[in-house]
């Protein structure tokens, strides 16, 4: 090959090589982008949360928690995995509890973020407070899905009368994954929630899951019989499987009346 023939290979080859590093470069700026928003959790305020999960669903029924945005102090961070990618991000400062009205009963949807959303309706009756529905929504930049479950059989969660030393035991399945948790109320206390003394009572909550999703849900809860609601609530969350997630959260009342 003639000198001159090589400069023209060499010019021709130029952008050959130049296209796929500019590809390659982009998908670099697209992963970081993409990593650095995966690490933040959107905070939800009263305003979302009561549009986005506080509509009306008819009305209230005897025995539970006043309707409306319930207002929760929140402290802790999570870890959500899918296969080997794992993503740690931090807990907003402020989650919400959203109560309304449903047939028999109400919905209660946690929002500790927009990333983390979940859902529960619950029937009640004499005994006390049967969960019989969960939605669960966990995301990373916008990608997931909501998981949509019936309990087989409800579970009753909170007995309608409850004192210090009762224990009690919640078992079912959603799908193909079985719950067995065990409560125990481990004594009363007096709280301070937003400058009114509240009475409450402690419960530890200990659940075991197996199943395509396996590991544990551990809760302790500072619990108003009269407000029907926690005022407190630590949770630790370890789930493995096809997806994972760890979660501690600490969450206190803010104000014994919620935003309506």
């Amino acid at each position: 090959m003639l000198p001159y023939d090589r400069r023209i290979v060499s010019r021709l080859a130029r952008p050959i090589v130049f296209i796929p590093l500019l590809i390659a470069l982009v998908f670099i700026g697209l992963g970081a982008w993409w990593w650095s928003q995966a690490g933040t959790s959107t905070p939800v305020s009263e305003e979302y949360a009561g549009r986005e999960y506080g509509s009306a669903g008819g009305p209230a029924v005897a025995g539970a928690p006043a309707s409306g945005v319930w207002t929760y102090r929140a402290t802790g961070d999570e870890t959500v995995g899918i296969g080997p990618v794992t993503v740690d991000r931090p807990l907003p400062t402020e989650a919400q509890i959203v109560v309304r009205p449903a047939p028999k009963g109400f919905w209660s949807t946690l929002a500790l973020s927009e990333e983390h959303v979940e859902a529960s309706r619950l029937r009640v009756t004499p005994e006390g407070e049967y969960l019989e529905e969960r939605v669960t929504s966990v995301k990373v930049t916008g990608l997931g899905r909501d998981e949509r479950e019936k309990l087989v059989p409800p579970a009753l969660v909170y007995p309608a009368s409850i004192e210090p030393g009762d224990t009690w035991t919640e078992r079912y399945v959603m799908d193909e994954v079985r719950v067995l948790t065990r409560a125990r109320v481990t004594g009363a206390e007096t709280v301070d929630v937003g400058g009114t003394p509240m009475q409450v009572l402690v419960i530890d909550k200990r659940g075991k899951v197996t199943g395509p999703i396996a590991g544990i849900r551990d809760d302790r809860i500072w619990w108003s019989p009269e407000l029907r609601m926690p005022v407190r609530w630590v949770m630790r969350t370890k789930l493995d499987g096809f997806a994972s997630l760890r979660t501690d959260a600490d969450l206190t009342l803010t104000s014994p009346v919620p935003t309506t």
